[in-house]
């Protein structure tokens, strides 16, 4: 069994495809399609293969997706390092695989797509706020501090605005405003000033303290995978997913405004 388990996680690795019963009998070097059977209910009974929901065969939870050889064999000589690139070091199994194929056994195929995607964006995001986390935590800030000082240097000269405002700058939802500002200016990092036009209001501003440490972050980012690693792709998969994540962007967005609309229609 152990032979016809390598075969076909090396069939895998290159065609991404479980074959047919047929196929498998010539995969195997079997004489018949009924001992290829066989030997896929052993396979089954060990986790390595199960049965979609559409009856095909697909990689079970104990399948080793294993590397496309041809991929390798196109790699560059690494005998000289490749500087621009770091070293991520042997890469475990993507169990997102198995559980995509767990997924296909019972659930509506649509739903099998939508959680392919959400479920990879939700590691993703996750993967990227943890380590946005630690670097902000290098200056003794957190990632929404940061977010507040960004928001503040894109106002532009003198980096000065209304807190009431500041909300409008945020690339995503800042909550704590208030006390996220008395901590930075605590630190030195903004400051209070007065509103000329109106002299019950005040300003927010960045202060030389709060340039300098957001340059020194920004500077960190041109080093962080989690920051560049858009600069990997093409410029076909780059514009490609800047698409994608606008359209769904925009659909999740009127969804929930779909959702609000008939909330408010039923409470009056």
């Amino acid at each position: 069994m152990d032979a016809c388990r390598a075969a076909l996680e090396a069939h895998y690795a290159v065609h991404r495809t479980i074959p047919s019963m047929a196929g498998l009998a010539r995969l195997w070097d079997y004489a018949s399609k009924s001992s290829a059977s066989r030997r896929v209910d052993q396979l089954i009974g060990a986790g390595v293969l199960l049965w979609s929901a559409d009856r095909r065969l697909a990689p079970g939870p104990a399948f080793r997706i294993l590397p496309d050889p041809r991929a390798q064999a196109s790699q560059p000589d690494t005998s000289q390092p490749d500087l621009g690139q770091p070293d991520l070091g042997p890469q475990d199994p993507d169990p997102l695989q198995a559980a995509l194929a767990a997924w296909a056994t019972d659930y509506d195929p649509v739903l099998v797509r939508s959680y392919s995607v959400t479920t990879r964006l939700l590691r993703l995001a996750r993967s990227m706020e943890r380590h946005m986390t630690q670097s902000a935590a290098k200056e003794g800030l957190t990632s929404g501090d940061v977010l507040l000082l960004d928001a503040l240097y894109r106002v532009g000269p003198p980096h000065r605005i209304a807190p009431t405002a500041l909300k409008h700058y945020f690339l995503m939802s800042l909550a704590g405003v208030a006390k996220r500002v008395d901590r930075l200016e605590a630190l030195g990092f903004i400051r209070r000033v007065p509103n000329p036009d109106d002299r019950r209001g005040l300003f927010i501003e960045l202060t030389e303290a709060g340039r300098s440490v957001l340059a020194r972050l920004v500077a960190d980012d041109r080093a962080a995978p989690h920051i560049v690693w858009p600069t990997a792709l093409s410029e076909q998969q780059y514009h490609a997913m800047i698409e994608s994540l606008t359209i769904a962007e925009a659909l999740v967005a009127e969804a929930h405004e779909n959702d609000r609309s008939i909330s408010m229609a039923e409470e009056t």
